[in-house]
């Protein structure tokens, strides 16, 4: 009795409505698993579109910072050249300590450059670099404070090349305290006379000077090339911002 009940009860009942529940439930699941996904990227995207809007504005700082750099680099060239063209066995003697004070001062100057790496650096660190949906954007951002550094290494070594080797021989022959208060327009002149025929009479002043001429030029290279390619990196992250 109880067999034929059951057989009675399967028999009765209605498997395509079963059937059309059962697709109810898959495709139910489905389109919430789609739908979760869907949520995932777009929340995925609004936090990669933060990013580089982020990514953009610290870089537009940085090549700033490069330009301004550069124009220091660019100073201490020229500056440099004024002092050389100056030095031979008959040496063009300055008019005055305060003109010599400027040119001299101007060679000496020698930026560091402090790129402004907040973001980079904390994706780099935390691993979100990856939010953003390009590899070779990745590649790039992931370089780039590489490539900072050994700019600043470089100004780094330049600056003391100028205030420990330059500056160095400078002190043998210019009355410090003179050029000094014309330099702040603080303190009181020398009790001594610069010698300015001993110093652009000077063999090793002139290889200086030309050593610090290339260092500087080589500083005005680099940057340019990081500035060019910062620009690139900043098209970019543009064009990246505009398809997401």
């Amino acid at each position: 009795m109880i067999l034929r009940s059951v057989t009675k009860h399967i028999n009765e009942q209605n498997w395509f409505a079963v059937w059309v529940d059962f697709v109810i439930v898959v495709v139910g699941v489905f389109v919430g698993i789609e739908v979760a996904n869907w949520n995932e990227v777009q929340n995925e995207r609004a936090d990669e579109k933060v990013i580089i809007e982020r990514l953009i504005d610290e870089f537009e700082v940085n090549l700033k910072v490069l330009a301004a750099d550069k124009v220091k680099h660019i100073g201490a060239v020229d500056a440099t050249d004024t002092l050389i063209s100056m030095i031979g066995p008959e040496p063009q003697i300055p008019e005055s300590d305060a003109e010599f004070s400027t040119t001299l001062l101007t060679c000496l100057t020698n930026p560091v450059f402090v790129p402004r790496l907040g973001t980079t650096n904390s994706l780099i660190a935390s691993g979100d670099l990856k939010l953003i949906g390009d590899g070779e954007l990745q590649a790039t951002l992931t370089e780039w404070p590489a490539k900072a550094e050994e700019i600043r290494e470089w100004q780094i070594i330049e600056r003391h090349h100028g205030e420990e080797l330059i500056l160095g021989v400078t002190l043998d022959y210019l009355a410090w305290p003179t050029i000094a208060k014309h330099l702040s327009g603080r303190g009181e002149n020398s009790k001594f006379k610069s010698d300015y025929k001993g110093l652009l009479s000077s063999i090793k002043f002139e290889g200086l000077l030309v050593n610090r001429h290339w260092n500087n030029r080589k500083s005005v290279e680099r940057i340019e090339i990081l500035e060019t390619e910062t620009k690139q990196l900043i098209e970019k992250l543009t064009l990246r911002l505009n398809t997401i």
